[in-house]
């Protein structure tokens, strides 16, 4: 039988009526043939809920035992699936990250995956059982509980995949693919068929919350076929393509946000000092979006993560900074798509829809696949309504 590899989101098991009716999805696929592994979230708000409780208990939080606490959420999810499948009559075993044998690095909290095992998980395939593999957490070779990251599940998935030999890895969310905006914010967003591997990353990275960065990378490396569902339908969703796959007129326009994200602004002590800058974020694993150099200033979006001011801090205490500020006012939306390196008018098209709409630019950045502006964080669903109506189609 083909194997696939499943992964259901926090919103998708989000209640026991969700998991009963991934439970009959998963069913009805035992039943067309399909292998099965099945990579699930913490259930609805769980994860941001033990954030809270965290912080009521402790200042400044471990990252060790933060990982220790976060990776309970998904531990809840896999057995409550498994219940599920048993009482549909299906027969299922549920794994933590550490018993799937998925070996990180040392990063609490955002560590990378460097191996995965999976014996266990191959047996119980082996005795026709559908596998539960609970995402985002892992184990060091230090035996140390290791998370992934916010939204590490989709790495999960993609990582267990191209170690399996899996012919696809199938992504559920709460809608039913990847659209041109979120419906939420654009009713007339329309969804999209396929998706180029490099348009979808600069997706990921700039805030459409499908899928996670670092999962679409993967599959482009380990030549994964990643398609992005509904957990709610059975509509076709979207494939994201390899390059190879897309004619050169082909192009397609997404409009997205990241509320998540904060403007930090950074004076560096001397030219040389970007090396320091970039070095502890490396070490740290925390990512930067739209980076801009002007002089000895540099300005980027970042999630908002008490990290970054302890870090920051550092670099003005070690003399490599003169002073940060970081901005919550502020937060990042962008246009992606191709071509843009071809025809220029297309960061005017963005600038002339936005000044029309009375919404004030703090920062612009421009790739041949994304034009990242900062708005008020207030009127962030605003321009993204205004881009979309203007440029979505409309730069070929």
């Amino acid at each position: 039988m083909q194997l696939v590899v499943q992964k259901y989101g926090g919103t998708s098991v989000g209640s026991p009526e969700r998991i009963k009716s991934v439970a009959a999805r998963i069913a009805r696929a035992r039943a067309d043939g399909v292998d099965l592994v099945v990579v699930v979230s913490a259930m609805g708000h769980t994860t941001d809920e033990l954030v809270c409780l965290a912080g009521k208990v402790s200042a400044n939080p471990p990252h060790r035992e933060m990982d220790m606490l976060l990776t309970a959420g998904e531990r809840i999810s896999m057995a409550l699936l498994s219940m599920a499948l048993h009482d549909a009559g299906v027969p299922a075993v549920s794994f933590t990250g550490s018993q799937t044998g998925i070996i990180t690095d040392s990063s609490h909290r955002a560590a990378r995956i460097k191996r995965i095992l999976g014996d266990r998980v191959r047996a119980a395939l082996g005795d026709k059982k559908v596998a539960i593999v609970a995402g985002f957490q892992g184990v060091s070779e230090t035996r140390e509980i290791t998370t992934l990251g916010r939204g590490g599940s989709d790495t999960t998935a993609v990582a267990l995949a191209a170690a399996l030999g899996a012919v696809r890895c199938e992504i559920y969310t709460d809608v039913d693919g990847v659209f041109s905006a979120d419906p939420r914010v654009v009713p007339e967003a329309v969804r999209l068929d396929r998706v180029p591997h490099a348009l979808m990353a600069e997706l990921a990275v700039l805030g459409a919350g499908v899928l996670h960065p670092r999962c679409v990378e993967l599959a482009k490396s380990r030549g994964v076929e990643l398609r992005v569902l509904g957990s709610l339908s059975d509509d076709a969703g979207t494939v994201i393509v390899p390059e190879g796959d897309v004619m050169e007129d082909f192009f397609v326009t997404a409009v997205t946000a990241d509320k998540g994200k904060t403007l930090i602004t950074v004076e560096l002590e001397r030219a040389t000092a970007h090396a320091a800058l970039w070095s502890v974020a490396a070490a740290a694993h925390l990512a930067v979006v739209a980076p801009a150099f002007a002089g000895g200033v540099v300005r980027f979006y970042a999630d908002k993560d008490a990290e970054w001011k302890r870090l920051l801090g550092g670099l003005v205490t070690d003399g490599f900074a003169k002073r940060f500020t970081i901005d919550d006012g502020v937060a990042p939306v962008s246009v992606v798509g191709s071509r843009f390196a071809q025809d220029g008018g297309a960061l005017l098209s963005v600038m002339e829809a936005l000044g029309e709409a009375g919404i004030q630019v703090e920062q612009g950045v421009a790739s041949p696949h994304a034009i990242t502006v900062g708005v008020a964080a207030g009127r962030v669903d605003d321009a993204v309504r205004v881009l979309h109506k203007k440029m979505v189609g409309a730069v070929k």
